[in-house]
């Protein structure tokens, strides 16, 4: 077990306990504020003395943990309680879905992304998974079978098949008073035929390996869910599903 967990258990039975008060432990750190010499040395006394009193108490539901886990006392140092307890407040817990859960739900908050001018989008790209499942190819890709297929033809008929099926998305699954896909959007979606243009790939890279170094140096909150790029316009949206 690592000493996270075991840090985080403590944390769970400090909150727990009638000492917190619902309270997390305090970080000690003064807020920016204007003061005099005296006043202000005087609080940072109570701030710290404050801060001590709940590691102490924290630290004690630690050694319960650690005893019941059969671990030795010094299992986590000292260095790590404080900067646990300093820091307990910007813990935040990430839970990332499996695709398939993605692409099985509906959108957190479909007011939001209407707001936000991208519910559409969020459609049109379930609608994709939906149409490439049934013909076996992306919108606006030339069936396999046909040697000469005439594409516009092609971009024509999968646009409307595709902004019907966004549009069932949108009633049926995510139950959208009011559904409706701009046609000029589905045949933005469609014209591409899958194929990733190597500006908004770059693009979305860069976002993502920011979210990478995130996670490497636990530092910062990643995002948990579907990241929108509408780079036509120049929006970028984070959403949960």
């Amino acid at each position: 077990t690592s000493s996270f967990w075991l840090l985080a258990n403590a944390l769970r039975r400090y909150m727990d306990s009638a000492y917190s008060e619902g309270m997390l432990p305090h970080s000690g750190a003064i807020p920016d504020m204007k003061a005099d010499t005296k006043s202000y040395i005087e609080l940072q006394r109570l701030y710290k003395q404050k801060a001590d009193q709940d590691k102490s108490e924290f630290t004690a539901h630690l050694l319960d943990v650690l005893q019941e886990a059969s671990l030795p006392s010094d299992r986590v140092s000292a260095d790590a309680i404080d900067v646990f307890c300093k820091n307990a407040s910007r813990l935040r817990l990430v839970r990332l879905p499996l695709l398939h859960e993605m692409l099985e739900s509906k959108p957190e908050s479909p007011e939001m992304l209407a707001g936000e001018g991208v519910l559409a989008h969020c459609a049109l790209f379930r609608a994709i998974h939906v149409f490439y499942a049934k013909n076996g190819r992306y919108p606006g890709a030339p069936p396999r079978n046909e040697p000469s297929p005439n594409l516009d033809e092609i971009v024509q008929q999968d646009t409307r098949v595709l902004k019907q099926m966004a549009e069932t998305v949108l009633a049926d699954s995510w139950e959208v008073a009011e559904p409706e896909v701009p046609d000029s959007l589905a045949a933005e979606f469609v014209r591409s035929g899958n194929l990733q243009l190597h500006s908004t790939s770059a693009f979305a890279g860069g976002i993502l390996a920011q979210e990478a170094i995130k996670l490497v140096t636990h530092q910062y909150v990643p995002h948990a869910n579907i990241v929108i790029i509408d780079a036509a316009n120049s929006t970028y949206v984070a959403t949960k599903f």
